[in-house]
């Protein structure tokens, strides 16, 4: 029944897709454990105070368009173009949107080589187990039902550093819209709909993918985390997740303040490492303004390389982390 009801929707949304006006806009909040070192601190947010608290996703006809800090995308479904723009300074970059996964992953800095022993190297494992939870919940409006998404991650332990446990957990709690919702939501049909259109030209899955060929233990599994998470081109509604990692509280613990600091508090290696929490805070169909979804006339043409490049560097992925 939840299959047909998925299939029923997209075939619904093929007639409104050109004449959809939708609005969903997600609030996202990034807390750091007490004692993380600022260094690392400053490295592990320096993504979120990119994207701000703040990120939107608009479609009018046949047109998306995202909004993530300093960073706009546009999508467009008949031409199957994406063009980026750069709205801190004012410039822009068009091409096929089937391309961009391959141009965002010659931009990615390069692995560097592993100095560890092959035989360590091949002793990192990483699994990932989902589940449906069966709590459901109304999230403006929207009936939604949770996945636990759970990535471990073992590896060999430091020279006197004790280890208790996997090295690293993710924990993931994604709420997402029901199959169901896209018959009664207009916004939710309209959002899945274009969902699917950017599986297929645009495909964030086979990006991970890629980039999980080049990492050792963990590649995998954070391509299937990933998969897990956009899983059935579900809307999301709310997400949580808790990242534990007990190497960092001990090596936070052995590192000596800078001159001048006060001693960080100890951490607790069986609290998260860091904590996000997303959700959706307004979904809307009201009519929005075409020039939206254009290119400011005082905007200059630029290299697709060079503004993916400025992109990356904004994210904190200008160097190899």
């Amino acid at each position: 029944m939840r299959v047909f009801a998925a299939v029923s929707a997209l075939a619904l949304c093929a007639a409104s897709f050109l004449n959809a006006d939708v609005t969903i806009r997600y609030e996202t909040d990034f807390k750091p454990a007490p004692g993380l070192p600022p260094a690392l601190a400053d490295a592990m947010l320096k993504p979120a105070q990119a994207i701000g608290r703040s990120s939107s996703f608009r479609m009018k006809g046949n047109k998306g368009l995202s909004t993530s800090g300093d960073f706009t995308t546009i999508l467009d479904a008949t031409t199957q173009e994406m063009t980026l723009i750069d709205t801190a300074r004012k410039t822009f970059a068009a091409i096929p949107a089937s391309q961009f996964s391959d141009r965002m992953l010659a931009a990615m800095p390069q692995m560097p080589a592993n100095p560890a022993p092959q035989s360590a190297a091949g002793a990192i494992t990483s699994k990932v187990e989902s589940k449906i939870t069966g709590r459901t919940e109304v999230i403006q409006g929207v009936q939604a039902e949770e996945r636990e998404i759970t990535l471990t991650m073992d590896m060999p332990a430091f020279p006197d550093m004790p280890q208790t446990g996997p090295a690293m957990k993710m924990v993931v709690q994604i709420w997402t819209a029901k199959p169901e919702e896209a018959l009664r939501n207009p916004a939710i049909r309209d959002l899945v709909a274009f969902k699917a259109w950017q599986k297929y030209f645009v495909n964030p899955a086979d990006m991970m993918r890629k980039v999980a060929a080049v990492m050792s233990g963990a590649g995998d599994s954070m391509a299937t985390m990933f998969e897990q998470m956009q899983k059935d081109q579900a809307v999301p509604m709310r997400m949580h997740m808790d990242l534990y990692a007990p190497i960092f509280a001990a090596l936070a613990g052995r590192m000596t303040p800078q001159q001048g600091q006060a001693p960080a508090p100890a951490m607790d290696p069986n609290s998260p490492f860091i904590r996000v929490d997303q959700q959706v805070v307004e979904l809307s169909t009201t009519p929005l303004d075409a020039a939206l979804f254009e290119v400011p006339r005082d905007y200059s043409a630029v290299p697709i390389d060079d503004l993916i490049k400025g992109m990356m560097q904004a994210y904190g992925a200008s160097a190899p982390q």
